[in-house]
């Protein structure tokens, strides 16, 4: 997001709405928010030019899909310099299983989110990503029971 950017009130309300219906039509956005529905286009053209808003995107249920695994995998390389962590990155982000990755610090490097059509297939793709790879020293895969919360929106001060 570009820093210069000021948000006002009516900019954290939009975020605010838009975060829990990016399909509204501007004229019920406006209304919502106090604009006029030309006001109200201007300010979503420049939230999105501005990079406040990254992108938005319909958000599947994995298992629709025939992804009904989904797993967190912490990982620790070999070395932590730039170079390795930047090629472990692109090896994560050419997977389309990987479906988040993180550089993270503590005890691991990594932490990786997965999804799997079942155990099989992701055992072959953890042998491949990691339990082969000379970069990775060791990898601890969590398997998620339960989904306690999904993907939420950032918290808006109005």
């Amino acid at each position: 997001m570009n820093e210069d950017v000021a948000l006002d009130h009516f900019d954290r309300k939009l975020l605010a709405a838009l975060q829990a219906d990016a399909q509204q039509p501007v004229a019920a956005l406006a209304e919502a928010v106090g604009l006029s529905a030309p006001a109200c286009y201007r300010r979503i053209r420049r939230l999105r030019e501005s990079g406040a808003i990254a992108r938005e995107v319909a958000i599947v249920a994995p298992r629709t899909l025939g992804w009904p695994l989904s797993m967190i995998v912490m990982v620790t390389l070999e070395r932590e310099g730039a170079r390795t962590i930047d090629e472990m990155m692109q090896i994560l982000a050419r997977e389309p299983e990987v479906i988040e990755a993180w550089n993270v610090t503590g005890d691991h490097d990594l932490a990786v989110r997965i999804v799997a059509g079942d155990m099989e297939g992701y055992d072959a793709l953890a042998q491949r990503l990691f339990a082969a790879n000379e970069r990775v020293r060791s990898f601890k895969t969590l398997v998620v029971i339960r989904q306690v919360k999904s993907l939420s929106p950032i918290p808006v001060d109005l």
